[in-house]
């Protein structure tokens, strides 16, 4: 038989069942304007009946209820969202860090304006044709002085601008791996506090939704999965390698990287290796900082060292007013500073260990579309860390013309064309493997006579003739003079541009005149006179010669390249930030039609448990009723 006292049980029962449906109601109406907390909710259950199935359970019929009782305070959180969420998240990171650090680039270019560097340039070709119109005038060789001050100005400031963004990215990386350090020790602390609150048989809600934020948080900076299926731990990977394993944390450290300018390089703090990166604000700035800027920095290089390299060739065979020669228009500062030899030292060890040679041009004029009559294979090597040797084969039914083609068409790094005195010309470009080593000839053979004899670029064939510039003093292996050539400019040589001393001091010495051979020296020896303009309107018409060799352009179709390019990788990199914004709003919506708080729905169930309560606590009263009524007829 049940208790005299069962109703008021059942009374409490439901009494403390609507009392905590009242507490997560009103918790969850405090919690409206935060965005990290999910809804929860109060699931009321039947508590155990008095009786089970037993051979001495009492006759009476049926199970006899007991009240209600709270099963569980549920949070409503869809994990396949929150998934879905981090994944883009993750993306959207990515695009970000591009699309902001992309528009930084597109500032630094200033297009178009009158200030720009395709204005200066622009502006420098006209003051040359002027001065080839009027070279007996003073001042339209101050123009020509002051024009090329302004382009190499401009090709500094660029350069410095690109230098320092690509050091501000640098630091980032270091600031992003502390960022990523300190959200992930947060989240293994609250693994600890969760795990331990799950043990006491509790359901912290609450802590799930802070760690479930800060996982969200972490995905915008690097590439995460989530590991949801052991229920005592919750697992975060990052490249598929564990960063988060309940209360175990392995963080990241940022290292200076040798290899790469002293560039930091992301790796796991107890191993050393190096993470996977696939996404994320991390991956962005990496990439920002080692592919794009790395390669508006080369370009601006290579734009650099070849207006500086042209402009000097055709310089130096012209004349100034009192007869000058031989004289560079730009400054040409050299890699192996005092060493006239190009040898260098490109580890840093105090040992010169290189020959760094940037330009050689043949002895002899040849004719470039007649057949050469000889053959033979010239081997040069690869400029990707690879050092692998590039056999080219010439044979007698080949042109100058021909075997140009197949060396440029090998891209070794190595460049080859006709400068003005129809000599033939190698030229380093750009490497593919390490920026110290840009504009350096790595390596020349020929087993025949076409670099030797015809050209007059090594001195002898074979193995024994080969320039190497692995090796010092290689220099010795070229046959013309040094003033043919041309010792690889400073690293970064963007950097240092600038109009000779001798020009800026003296604009008599710009060689706007050709000359002519006095004597029958096969040299021109003696100007034409200060009437003659024909230099600079030789120079002048560099702006319609492919100097950039390598990509066969001229110096403004390569730099409207440079401009397109990058105004492409912008636009790519807005669309994808718009795309990945709507697509990620979706998501979040989707996530608050389902955890997020509906204030109508929660007063409603806040009425609801009210009633519920206050029916409750008239159960208990109404037994407390007719408990006294038993009590006093007992008495």
């Amino acid at each position: 038989m049940s208790s005299s006292f069962m109703g008021i049980e059942i009374g409490r029962r439901g009494l403390s069942s609507h009392q905590q449906a009242l507490h997560t109601t009103g918790h969850n109406i405090s919690n409206a304007e935060n965005r990290e907390y999910s809804r929860q909710r109060v699931v009321i259950t039947s508590a155990d009946p008095l009786y089970v199935p037993a051979l001495n359970r009492a006759e009476r019929p049926g199970n006899i209820g007991q009240g209600s009782v709270v099963a569980i305070v549920e949070r409503i959180r869809n994990s396949f969202i929150d998934d879905r969420i981090v994944a883009e998240t993750e993306v959207g990171g990515y695009w970000e860090t591009r699309n902001e650090f992309i528009r930084q680039i597109e500032q630094i270019y200033n297009e178009p304006s009158a200030d720009s560097l395709r204005s200066r340039l622009d502006e420098l070709w006209r003051s040359w044709e002027e001065l080839s119109r009027y070279p007996e005038q003073r001042a339209t060789r101050e123009v020509v002085k002051e024009k090329a001050v302004n382009l190499a100005n401009e090709v500094r400031n660029i350069f410095r601008q690109l230098y320092d963004l690509q050091q501000n990215v640098n630091s980032q990386v270091r600031a992003r791996v502390e960022e990523i350090n300190s959200i992930g020790r947060n989240i293994r602390d609250l693994n600890v506090r969760i795990m331990k609150a799950e043990a006491l048989g509790d359901n912290p809600n609450d802590l799930r939704d802070r760690r479930d934020a800060l996982i969200e948080q972490l995905s915008h900076l690097v590439n995460i999965s989530v590991g949801r299926s052991d229920r005592d731990e919750t697992i975060v990977y990052i490249g598929g390698e564990n960063f988060i394993q309940g209360e175990i944390f392995r963080p990241l450290a940022a290292v200076p990287d040798s290899d790469n300018h002293g560039f930091f390089r992301v790796v796991w703090e107890e191993t050393g290796r190096d993470i996977t990166l696939e996404g994320g604000v991390l991956k962005g700035l990496i990439e920002i900082r080692d592919v794009v800027l790395r390669e508006n920095i080369n370009d601006i290089n290579a734009f650099a060292v070849n207006m500086i390299d042209l402009t000097n060739e055709v310089h130096r065979d012209g004349f100034g007013r009192r007869g000058e020669t031989n004289n560079n228009f730009f400054r040409h500062i050299p890699i192996s500073g005092d060493n006239v030899d190009g040898n260098h030292d490109l580890n840093n060890d105090g040992v010169a260990d290189v020959t760094a040679i940037f330009k050689v041009a043949g002895n002899n004029r040849v004719d470039a579309s007649a057949p050469i009559g000889i053959t033979g294979t010239i081997t040069l090597m690869t400029n990707d860390g690879r050092d692998m040797p590039v056999q080219i084969t010439y044979n007698a039914n080949d042109t100058v013309l021909s075997v140009i083609r197949k060396i440029n068409d090998a891209r070794t790094g190595i460049v080859a064309y006709l400068d003005h005195n129809g000599h033939l010309a190698l030229k380093a470009t750009v490497a593919r493997d390490d920026d110290r080593r840009n504009f350096m000839i790595r390596y020349l053979e020929d087993s025949g006579q076409f670099l030797v004899g015809l050209t007059g670029i090594l001195r002898e064939s074979g193995a024994a003739g080969s320039f190497d510039y692995r090796r010092v003093n290689d220099i010795m292996k070229f046959l013309p003079d040094r003033e043919h050539i041309t010792i690889t400019p400073q690293y970064n040589p963007a950097a240092s541009m600038a109009v000779d001393d001798a020009i800026l001091a003296d604009v008599d010495r710009i060689a706007a005149a050709e000359g002519r051979d006095v004597g029958g020296t096969g040299d021109f020896n003696t100007s034409n006179g200060v009437g003659d303009g024909s230099n600079a309107l030789r120079i002048a018409r560099l702006r319609q010669k492919n100097a950039m060799i390598d990509s066969n352009t001229t110096f403004n179709e390569f730099y409207n390249g440079l401009i397109a390019r990058i105004g492409t990788q912008g636009q790519q990199a807005q669309d994808r930030v718009r795309n990945q914004t709507t697509l990620l709003t979706n998501l979040r919506n989707l996530r608050e039609s389902i955890s997020g708080i509906n204030l109508d729905e929660e007063m409603s169930n806040m009425v609801m448990f009210q009633h519920g309560y206050n029916a409750s606590a008239r159960v208990v009263s109404m037994f407390d009723k007719m408990l006294e009524t038993i009590i006093r007829l007992g008495a």
